[in-house]
């Protein structure tokens, strides 16, 4: 996925930069619709389930996916492709 970094830039008005920075993780590893393991996310963002948790919500809170979560894993349905208007 490429992403416009103005794009990016221009979403810190409104989103957190921790938002950004972990939609664009979740970008990287599930650019396709799948499964993301709770651990494999605790492994890359060094944090709790928990924290996982909270922060999986505010990205999806956030409008940047679309996920459900499960046990031990999140479905990602949807990563939202930030893309410069044709």
């Amino acid at each position: 996925m490429n992403i416009p970094i103005r794009l990016l830039l221009g979403l810190r008005q409104r989103l957190p930069d921790q938002v950004l920075l972990d939609y664009l993780t979740l970008a990287h590893i599930t650019a396709e619709p799948g499964t993301v393991g709770t651990s494999e996310l605790r492994n890359r963002w060094a944090c709790s389930q928990s924290q996982v948790s909270r922060r999986m919500s505010a990205v999806a809170a956030a409008g940047l996916v679309d996920i459900t979560p499960g046990w031990g894993a999140y479905q990602v349905h949807a990563v939202t492709r930030l893309e410069v208007p044709a």
